[in-house]
């Protein structure tokens, strides 16, 4: 037998500005998402006869989005940004676009790049830790899916095995 437990919808996601690079050349232009996010544990059940209260599964989440809610997420390890940090704001460098942002308006994330995909892969790590940190180890895998509009999200998954 195999248990799984999923939290989506409702309150879990996060309103965010971004851009994505392609390429050293070519870039979305500045622009926002209501971001949906959905998690998915799989695993062994504990003793109490469940995989993870569904309680703590949507306050960590909750938590995590509300890092993200109302900023503009800079991926920090762009290898197509030109990034400086100063006291009061953030300067990116694209080609000839010069972006200027308020300190407290940017949260820095140890991405390559602000897509889906790696919005999923930052989620999932950041709930890992918590996860792990309140003491909880049955769980085999995690996926979070990051959802931009209605007809698209990207998923990532780790298998919480392999990490021990």
């Amino acid at each position: 037998m195999s248990w799984k437990v999923l939290i989506e919808r409702g309150n879990l996601g996060f309103s965010a500005a971004h851009f994505i690079t392609f390429d050293a050349q070519t870039a979305e232009p500045l622009h926002g998402h209501n971001y949906g996010v959905r998690v998915e544990v799989t695993g062994d059940l504990n003793a109490e006869g469940y995989v993870l209260d569904f309680l703590t599964l949507k306050t960590i989440t909750r938590e995590i989005c509300k890092e993200l809610d109302h900023r503009f997420l800079l991926p920090r390890q762009s290898r197509h940004l030109e990034i400086s940090e100063r006291p009061e704001e953030w300067e990116l460098r694209f080609g000839k676009q010069r972006y200027l942002l308020p300190r407290a308006s940017v949260l820095s994330l140890p991405v390559d790049n602000a897509t889906a995909e790696r919005l999923a892969e930052y989620l999932a790590g950041r709930i890992i830790e918590r996860l792990r940190a309140g003491g909880i180890s049955n769980l085999a895998t995690i996926t979070v899916g990051v959802e931009e509009t209605e007809m698209q999200a990207a998923f990532c998954t780790i298998d919480l095995r392999a990490q021990v």
